[in-house]
């Protein structure tokens, strides 16, 4: 049976993302483990007032944003059998930088 040319758009939408997803996997492991090292959690409310681009954020807002970055990068798991980081891996024609 040949594939539907919606069903091709669909098979290379998914590839897509499973590139984009494998992609981002390490930024999100490296922000996570800077916000750590850098002490992130010590700053105040005032410290994010003071940056325009970042006014309207407090530190309760930005702790979640860090924990959910690391929640997500658990889930995709890591380059072993089973993970989900591992079936992504299988669709996409080039190795993730």
């Amino acid at each position: 049976m040949a594939m539907l040319n919606v069903q091709k758009n669909v098979a290379s939408e998914m590839q897509s993302l499973a590139s984009d997803l494998l992609r981002i996997k390490n930024r999100l492991a490296v922000a996570v483990a800077m916000y750590a090292s850098e002490g992130m959690a010590q700053l105040a409310d005032a410290d994010y007032a003071a940056l325009p681009e970042l006014a309207h954020v407090t530190v309760a807002e930005m702790t979640a944003a860090k924990n959910a970055l690391n929640e997500i990068n658990a889930a995709l798991g890591e380059y072993t059998v089973g993970t989900a980081t591992t079936r992504l891996m299988r669709v996409v024609n080039v190795v993730p930088k």
